[in-house]
């Protein structure tokens, strides 16, 4: 018996709606991106530069040509993780304009072990090629989010944080845009003092980068027979912080214990440790 056997009620017709808003209450943005996460960032930093470039393009999108609705109190707020990261992507991303020196990263790897785990032993192993981080770099993925979002205001992006995406606005075969969410509502879901109800934000294209399991992007999965370009895969993750007398000086990944081994019990799995 597994959780997944018994996935709670999901009715994908309350994510989706048409467009409501009369016309003059109405936001409007060129391109929407949905997730403040190094996906959504990273898309609006690439846009602003090449909007950068065709200045005709970018009035055409509007007062607003990027929008990026976050979700967080701001973004990074919601990415928990710790993270080795190969720059490579980063540096293509920003074509010489910033130096690796100047991202957010606590250092490089220099040292890194593999250990596989049993109830009571701990066996280093020879590490997998994809698992191999000499010189990667080490970062925690909220200041890495921050600092990204910072990169793409800079580049004219407009990011809303505490502005959730609440409905997929669709019509005609096509994603018009998000109904963001309410704010302002108790635990019950009454009005408070201090409510807004939620907009429509409208857009010439709307990008979702919601990460793991976004509802709105199951809803664009489902309405769009999507399934099977790229599925997801995801798993459970559980992060601790732990202070230690004698600082780390590597990378440790592990395998094996506590999950259970044989084809069986379909668990598969580790846990890493950065410094």
């Amino acid at each position: 018996m597994k959780p997944s056997d018994f996935p709670p009620p999901f009715d994908a017709r309350e994510f989706v709606a048409a467009p409501s808003d009369p016309e003059d209450e109405r936001i409007e943005v060129g391109v929407l991106i949905v997730g403040a996460g190094p996906a959504g960032l990273a898309c609006a930093i690439r846009l602003g530069q090449l909007l950068e470039g065709a200045p005709e393009l970018a009035e055409r999108l509007g007062e607003v040509p990027v929008a990026v609705l976050e979700k967080g109190k701001q973004p990074g707020s919601h990415l928990l993780s710790g993270a080795v990261v190969n720059p490579r992507s980063l540096r293509t991303l920003f074509k010489g304009r910033v130096r690796t020196s100047e991202m957010p990263f606590h250092g490089r790897v220099e040292h890194e072990a593999v250990y596989f785990l049993t109830r009571g032993r701990a066996m280093r192993i020879p590490a997998p090629p994809t698992m191999r981080n000499h010189g990667n770099l080490v970062a925690s993925l909220s200041q890495l989010g921050r600092w990204l979002a910072e990169q793409a205001e800079a580049g004219g992006a407009t990011i809303l944080p505490e502005t959730a995406a609440a409905k997929l606005l669709a019509s005609d075969a096509r994603v018009r845009g998000v109904r963001t969410g309410d704010k302002g509502r108790g635990r019950g879901g009454e009005e408070l003092a201090n409510f807004e109800p939620g907009s429509d934000v409208l857009a010439r294209v709307t990008v979702l980068a919601e990460g793991t399991q976004g509802h709105l992007t199951g809803v664009a999965l489902d309405r769009f027979g999507l399934h099977g370009e790229s599925p997801q895969v995801w798993a459970l993750g559980v992060k601790e912080v732990w202070q230690v007398q004698k600082p780390l000086d590597r990378v440790i990944h592990t395998l094996g214990w506590p999950l259970r081994a044989g084809a069986k019990y379909r668990e598969f799995g580790g846990s890493f440790v950065y410094p």
